[in-house]
């Protein structure tokens, strides 16, 4: 219904193909959603899933399931490699401190 009145309002008076566009193709999604970070977090969440529907697969479904579950961790891999060669880290640097034992 706002999508509706969005392209109305572009075909009236002050039409134009750029306002148009932005009402009708863009997702009205956060920019954020297709991060990195994001699509990991997806990837990781699909693996485990596709891990415990290996659990409770029948003999006809296995095979289905075994592939579903390498590829979806082959993607989680995939994408945590490319986050390495673009130098992400899970935390801060300084946050990493030397553990020091003391064996006195």
């Amino acid at each position: 219904m706002k999508v509706d009145r969005q392209i109305f309002r572009c075909l009236g008076k002050d039409f134009s193909w750029r306002k148009l566009k932005k009402a009708i193709f863009l997702d009205k999604t956060s920019d954020n959603e297709f991060t990195l970070e994001v699509q990991i977090e997806q990837a990781r969440q699909a693996w485990l899933i596709a891990q415990e529907q290996m659990q409770w697969a029948d003999k006809d479904l296995l095979e289905a399931a075994i592939l579903k579950t390498t590829a979806c961790e082959r993607r989680y891999i995939a994408l945590l490699q490319k986050a390495r060669s673009m130098h992400y880290t899970a935390w801060e640097p300084t946050e990493i401190a030397p553990v020091v034992a003391n064996n006195r």
